[in-house]
């Protein structure tokens, strides 16, 4: 395989799902965990100094292992990932105090599914491995991850999330967004479309944007239009960007 450019950028689900939250101008504190070599600390310091809260950041002994994305012409991305850091457990030392959280994790620590207890609004990832069971109001996934079996998605959704979920999310690129409450579907329009080959980050930005909207009140119909609206203009702005 050949490759054109080669780059280490910060990123991952909660990154991206902070950073549009953060452009969104909401407070956002961070909880994951980096490594404390080199590495860890200089991408803490670059979190710290793009505006997240890294009082839940906890640097663990160990070497970082970056996380491989192979970007084709086309758009089309391989992920290679260590398997080992998904099977630890995300754990927090401090109470956490939040409005809304995201959770974007396979694995979490009891004391960290106890404090999402008391969040008022959740708005988790539907892991595609086997997790750990964790409060949600919202679900989201892609079609690429569900295929059409709505139903199915839902059911595992619940499984995971239990009685409180409300809603699944499911995105599907430009094409029409599909909720369902566990009895119907609502489609939802994209505003626009935008062509752009690389989305990497689009599906978080779009859960950020979904979780503001909820929190400032839209209802799920509304903020899932919001969301893309606001994805969309961020496509636009990446691809003028890499054009320059």
């Amino acid at each position: 395989m050949r490759f054109s450019d080669r780059r280490t950028q910060l990123g991952g689900g909660a990154y991206y799902t902070g950073r549009q939250l953060l452009d969104l101008d909401a407070d956002v504190t961070l909880v994951t965990r980096l490594m404390d070599d080199e590495d860890g600390r200089a991408a803490r310091a670059s979190l710290s100094a793009a505006g997240f809260d890294d009082a839940h950041i906890t640097m663990a002994p160990g070497k970082t292992e970056p996380l491989e994305i192979l970007l084709e012409p086309n758009g089309e991305r391989t992920i290679i990932a260590p398997s080992r850091a998904r099977s630890i457990p995300l754990e927090i030392s401090s109470t956490l105090d939040a409005d809304a959280a995201y959770v974007n994790a396979v694995h979490l620590g009891e004391k960290l599914v106890g404090d999402l207890e008391a969040i008022p609004l959740i708005v988790s990832q539907l892991p595609l491995d086997p997790a750990t069971p964790r409060p949600a109001d919202f679900v989201i996934t892609s079609r690429s991850d569900v295929s059409n079996d709505i139903s199915a998605a839902w059911h595992r959704a619940r499984q995971v999330c239990g009685p409180r979920l409300r809603t699944l999310v499911v995105t599907d690129g430009p094409r029409p967004i599909t909720l369902f409450d566990g009895r119907s579907n609502t489609n939802i329009q994209p505003p626009a479309t935008v062509e752009a080959t690389d989305t990497i980050g689009a599906g978080d930005r779009f859960a950020g944007s979904f979780l503001l909207a909820i929190l400032q009140g839209h209802a799920p119909s509304s903020a899932a239009f919001e969301a893309s609206r606001v994805t969309v203009d961020w496509l636009r702005e990446k691809r003028l960007i890499a054009s320059t």
